[in-house]
């Protein structure tokens, strides 16, 4: 794809060139090129105000990019069906810049949620044949384990719905509204309630997505589960996945791990309600 450079207009440029076409008849700005028949009625309006707000700001211009929003959409679309474009690998990193700005905004410290962020991941690679979720679920998945706290920068009591709605009211730059409303109903149901269609944060998601949505939730808890005892190292995890059943096996850290193997094992029942699988926890 060729690299197109940012180009500048000064601000008195601006005021000049908006000043001209207030001058001109509807037919003279349809002849400019790039204005045509569908923007020269309303161009006058949007130029002058701009100008006037480059002054009242006292800025010397702006930059700019000849390329539209369509070229946006076609490079987005291109990165998502081919992982190895440049264009692919900004994007993904510029979605995790607006996680960790909302974290930072937010007063989440991410040594503190990494842990979480890493098991989540972990749990997804290898319950990949149990769960069977989209490939994009992993990197919403580690949104929501990074974002799961947000919601107590306004209330301790009940921060999951707080955080619920931070996450899906919040410009995070790469993900879509939908996408948004997705991590933010999994990063909801890490407390005692569930997922329920008639939830008004699952009423925004479509409903061939609820399923997913669901299995996501699971796996979060068993991350969050996994990672009671913040003060300890991270525990060490074997995974072995049976036609039947599903085996933790957890390698304690300094602090043991009888708190998060508790913690896994009331997971169980939620785990074989969604997955059809038992769930057994050891301590090595």
């Amino acid at each position: 794809m060729e690299r197109v450079g940012a180009l500048t207009a000064d601000t008195p440029d601006v005021r000049r060139l908006a000043d001209r076409l207030a001058k001109m008849n509807n037919a003279e700005r349809e002849a400019v090129p790039g204005i045509g028949p569908r923007r020269s009625e309303i161009i006058i309006g949007g130029s002058l105000v701009y100008a006037s707000l480059l002054e009242k700001m006292g800025l010397k211009g702006f930059r700019y990019s000849p390329l539209g929003l369509r070229d946006g959409m076609l490079a987005q679309m291109l990165a998502e069906v081919d992982l190895r474009t440049s264009v692919h690998q900004k994007i993904e990193s510029e979605r995790w810049a607006g996680v960790l700005e909302v974290c930072e905004r937010y007063g989440i410290e991410q040594r503190q949620v990494e842990p979480v962020r890493q098991h989540v991941v972990e749990l997804f690679d290898a319950l990949a044949r149990v769960h069977e979720l989209p490939e994009e679920y992993r990197l919403w998945l580690e949104a929501a384990a990074m974002m799961q706290d947000v919601g107590k920068f306004m209330n301790h009591q009940g921060h999951y719905r707080h955080t619920q709605y931070i996450i899906a009211n919040s410009e995070i730059f790469g993900f879509s509204p939908e996408q948004r409303m997705i991590v933010s109903a999994v990063a909801r149901y890490m407390g005692k309630s569930r997922p329920d269609p008639l939830d008004r944060p699952m009423r925004w998601i479509p409903v061939d997505e609820h399923a997913n949505v669901t299995r996501a939730v699971v796996l979060l808890r068993l991350a969050v589960a996994l990672n009671q005892d913040r003060a300890s190292a991270v525990l060490q995890m074997k995974t072995h996945v049976y036609p039947k059943r599903v085996l933790l096996e957890l390698v304690p850290g300094r602090g043991g791990a009888e708190l998060e193997a508790w913690s896994l094992k009331k997971e169980a029942a939620y785990f074989r309600e969604i997955f059809r699988r038992e769930l057994f926890v050891e301590v090595a």
